[in-house]
């Protein structure tokens, strides 16, 4: 299964222990779920089933919203090479990946340059 979503990118305040339990407790406290997260280098990626209620919390809670991406989620199955799969089908129709990552229920996270061409290739049977 594919469908069509958006997560949002928080930058971090500080590199120091406890900024991300701090920004995901402030979701958490807003009653606010995560479908999944990421953090690299400072930035946090948030996808959640109520992201308008994810980007209050966070601003409310002092944190920056720097993007709203849309986004692929996709369904893999749980065996070796299931991803791998996936982003095989995006290489050979050229289309590049921006970042990745996997959330609840087996599904990947895929921000891509031309979003609506790699829905696309994903949903073409």
């Amino acid at each position: 299964m594919v469908h069509l979503d958006a997560d949002l990118a928080v930058t971090l305040p500080e590199d120091r222990p406890g900024t991300l339990a701090a920004a995901l407790r402030c979701v958490g406290d807003a009653g606010v779920n995560l479908d999944g997260y990421a953090e690299i280098g400072g930035i946090v990626h948030v996808l959640s089933p109520d992201l308008q209620a994810a980007h209050e919390c966070l601003l409310k809670g002092g944190f920056r919203i720097v993007q709203e991406q849309q986004v692929l989620l996709v369904t893999v199955a749980d065996e070796p090479g299931a991803a791998a799969g996936v982003f095989q089908r995006l290489a050979t129709a050229h289309i590049n990946i921006k970042y990745s990552y996997l959330a609840t229920g087996n599904r990947l996270v895929i921000a891509a340059n031309n979003t609506q061409a790699a829905f696309d290739v994903l949903t073409r049977r």
